[in-house]
């Protein structure tokens, strides 16, 4: 593995993870590479504890061109903070702001690094469920753009907060990747979308990710929730709204209610001022 020292940076971001205390670069200092910010990951994720999910990022063509990477990025969430349907969001997450709707595909075992090799019909035997999801992006550096795309790389992907809602059968995937997604905030709606946005569909982006998450030593486990990518944008949710996002394809949706001030500081992209 890579070896990196940047003022002990890992143990700086695994810190702000639930102190939401914002992680400066010393001036002029930027990721010189893609393997440098993954490293970094990877040394900061071992200090987060037990993973409940993963995120994925970027995985529309648009996305990584805007952040100029060559392939999507991912990110562990630890069981802290993954919610349950109709949850509102406490401690750290409770400072976190932008959400996204995404499809969440939960393993039935623990992935083998074969999988991502798999026929289109074995590989849908890997899931348990698909559920609802509402991700909710977060930063330690000042904002999510802070440090371009491999400063998303580094900073576990941007992983904030994750709410599952209820599983489904996995059925028909074109079907979940032609269905609308539909985003409100306090009973009006906010945003429409479908997972045609994202590279091939709905399920194809988790292949990746599982091809990617073995070349990186990682290893997901039975019980862990992958989420594919936003369906709908990143739309900005005041304190203390309600956020409801309904998936045609499963023929239900999951709500959270977004927490208070309590951790309110000004970070653009993650966190508004008196939003």
């Amino acid at each position: 593995m890579l070896k990196i020292k940047m003022n002990n940076l890992s143990q700086r971001l695994a810190a702000s993870f639930d102190t939401l205390e914002p992680v400066v670069l010393e001036s002029g200092r930027v990721f010189s590479c893609r393997a440098e910010a993954e490293a970094v990951c990877e040394e900061a994720s071992r200090a987060l504890g037990l993973v409940a999910a993963w995120k994925l990022g970027a995985t529309t063509r648009a996305g990584r061109e805007v952040l100029r990477l060559d392939s999507p990025f991912f990110g562990p969430l630890p069981e802290r903070r993954v919610f349950a349907d109709g949850a509102t969001l406490t401690g750290a997450a409770a400072g976190l702001r932008g959400v996204e709707c995404e499809y969440g595909f939960k393993l039935a075992r623990d992935a083998r690094p074969d999988d991502a090799g798999l026929s289109d019909s074995d590989f849908l035997t890997l899931f348990a469920s698909v559920h609802p999801a509402i991700e909710i992006p977060g930063a330690r550096f000042s904002s999510l753009g802070a440090y371009g795309g491999l400063g998303l790389v580094a900073d576990f992907g941007a992983a904030g907060a994750l709410v599952v809602g209820p599983g489904a059968p996995l059925g028909d995937p074109a079907a979940l990747t032609r269905a609308p997604v539909r985003l409100s905030i306090d009973g009006r709606e906010a945003a429409v979308g479908s997972a045609e946005a994202l590279d091939g569909g709905a399920l194809p982006p988790v292949r990746g990710f599982l091809a990617a998450a073995f070349a990186r030593g990682y290893a997901p486990r039975a019980g862990q929730v992958i989420v594919t990518g936003s369906c709908t944008g990143y739309v900005i949710a005041p304190p203390g709204a309600e956020v409801v996002a309904s998936f045609d394809a499963l023929g239900t949706g999951v709500r959270l209610r977004m927490g208070s001030d309590a951790f309110e500081r000004n970070k653009s992209g993650n966190l508004e001022k008196n939003a």
